[in-house]
């Protein structure tokens, strides 16, 4: 599960990573379930997100949304900042 906080105005950016190909089908990346956004934490003026989605999913702040990132061996991504 990523955990993200937020402020209000914020946020969250929810698309398909550049490693999947786009003729994946809708049922291949809902076979483990629905995206699962849950409150972990309400503090002042920031909400604290849990947000779990299948791997085919790429979910970013809209401050990292426009950065470029490059892949790692694993297949996760490292940001250029």
């Amino acid at each position: 599960m990523l955990i993200l906080t937020r402020k209000s105005g914020q946020r969250i950016h929810i698309g398909l990573h550049e490693s999947l190909d786009p003729a994946t089908p809708v049922g291949e990346l809902f076979r483990e379930g629905a995206i699962t956004v849950m409150v972990t934490q309400i503090e002042g003026g920031q909400v604290k997100l849990g947000i779990q989605a299948h791997r085919g999913f790429l979910i970013l702040r809209d401050d990292a949304a426009g950065r470029s990132r490059y892949p790692l061996e694993d297949g996760r991504a490292k940001w250029d900042v």
